[in-house]
């Protein structure tokens, strides 16, 4: 048997550079505000304010990495909190995301962790859901 994976996705839009404003649980499902997703043309970017829902979300598979600083010299250390720890230390916090992955049940995103008047962080966010990713514009 031989298998390929395509990296071409039914969804022309991206999360690099977005930024998570607000998080909420509600019935197993997990929403992220975002300010703006980009969609890419072949000579043009369009912006969009959004919602992505995950569904079916499984609180206890969910972390949220936080590291103390940015990892630009490549040391790191921090804290690996659970998606609810992290919702409830960091309540206010924007994520702004530089790289997002998928596969067939997990979702990471990688980025920078923003709080008033305090220094941005590196932070790693992964989400495991057995459900469906939903997107709003």
């Amino acid at each position: 048997m031989k298998l390929i994976k395509k990296t071409v996705s039914n969804i022309p839009f991206d999360l690099h550079d977005s930024r998570i404003v607000k998080m909420e649980v509600n019935d197993g499902n997990l929403t992220l505000h975002l300010d703006q997703v980009y969609e890419y043309h072949k000579d043009s970017e369009k912006f969009y304010p959004a919602k992505l829902t995950f569904t079916d979300i499984d609180l206890e598979e969910c972390h949220a990495l936080v590291f103390d600083k940015g990892m630009e010299n490549g040391e790191f250390s921090g804290v690996r909190y659970n998606l609810q720890e992290y919702l409830e230390k960091y309540p206010d916090a924007e994520f702004e995301i530089i790289t997002d992955t998928y596969n067939m049940t997990t979702t990471v995103m990688e980025g920078y962790i923003y709080r008033d008047g305090q220094e941005a962080v590196a932070g790693i966010i992964s989400l495991w859901t057995l459900g469906e990713v939903i997107a709003d514009f």
